[in-house]
């Protein structure tokens, strides 16, 4: 699909499936916005719009998760409590502190303080900041990439049904699955410009897709990364880099954003999306599309 969402005038940053519905769920936030609101869009396969839904004051919207429920009203997994820890210090910039639930509702008008929203404090022990969810829709575990205290960026694994009972908590009874370090982009092999666009799970591995924008939608698209990880594994071990070619030479201002795993009736897919720019005036409007690998280790 390459289409407009529900706000063409705002930017998809991440997607996720109801693989029970076979319906897509999106995040689109308006560029240079800094107070959190967020649209979520429903779509079919093909891209078709079902409904869409505003929320405020949860995040940028950089990584969501979808756990299905009801039709067309699924729980969404979202960064929340965006807001700035340190208003005294003129470079700090607002940031995600917890991870929300709440039914999707089409039509909605949420903000993150309502009582419709159940609040996941990290209680972590090397928990810093900047959580960020993905649901493995095969195995029934959540994924949480956050800043830690002993390396910048860490990710751990955990039991859906425990962290609903109990939170994300790494002490007895409740430890985490597995938890690592999520290793820097020199030890990846990318640039500083390689920007994070978004992580997802299957098993054992952890997926997260990397790249930029050009500066101009004229310009020839950026290198954009999909890379694996093993959850088992620990330190700086990568254990698989791909170099994405998908709509370098069709997407005008082509920049990743979002991956997600399918469920779908001939296995596991990978999923990846891309943000495009389709109007050079003011405002600009933005189309998105998505990708799939059904080999999801290479």
């Amino acid at each position: 699909m390459n289409a407009p969402l529900h706000q063409p005038y705002w930017a998809m940053q991440s997607f996720a499936f109801d693989h029970v519905f076979g319906h897509i769920y999106y995040v689109q936030t308006k560029v240079g916005s800094a107070n959190g609101d967020l649209w979520v869009t429903r779509t079919d396969m093909t891209g078709q719009i079902l409904g869409a839904m505003a929320i405020h004051g949860f995040d940028h919207g950089s990584n969501i998760a979808i756990e299905p429920d009801t039709y067309g009203s699924p729980y969404m997994w979202v960064p929340g409590d965006w807001r700035n820890l340190h208003p005294e210090d003129p470079d700090s910039k607002p940031n995600s502190h917890t991870i929300a639930r709440f039914k999707y509702v089409d039509g909605g008008d949420l903000s993150y303080a309502d009582s419709a929203v159940r609040k996941f404090i990290i209680h972590l022990s090397d928990f810093v900041d900047c959580p960020r969810p993905a649901i493995d829709p095969y195995n029934n575990r959540i994924l949480l990439r956050y800043m830690g205290t002993t390396t910048p960026w860490r990710l751990a694994l955990f039991d859906l049904p425990s962290v609903l009972s109990k939170g994300f908590v790494d002490d007895t009874p409740l430890p985490r699955l597995a938890a690592r370090e999520l290793p820097s982009n020199s030890d990846i092999g990318l640039t500083a410009d390689d920007d994070f666009q978004g992580v997802t799970a299957y098993g054992q591995y952890a997926y997260l897709l990397y790249g930029g924008p050009p500066k101009k939608t004229t310009d020839p698209a950026k290198p954009s990364y999909l890379v694996t990880l093993d959850m088992n594994d620990s330190g700086k071990s990568v254990k698989e880099i791909f170099q994405t070619h998908a709509g370098d030479t069709t997407l005008p201002g082509r920049e990743p954003q979002g991956i997600a795993v399918y469920r779908s009736s001939v296995g596991p897919q990978l999923a990846f999306g891309f943000s495009s720019k389709y109007d050079s005036d003011d405002p600009v409007q933005f189309r998105s599309t998505i990708f799939y690998k059904s080999d999801l280790t290479w």
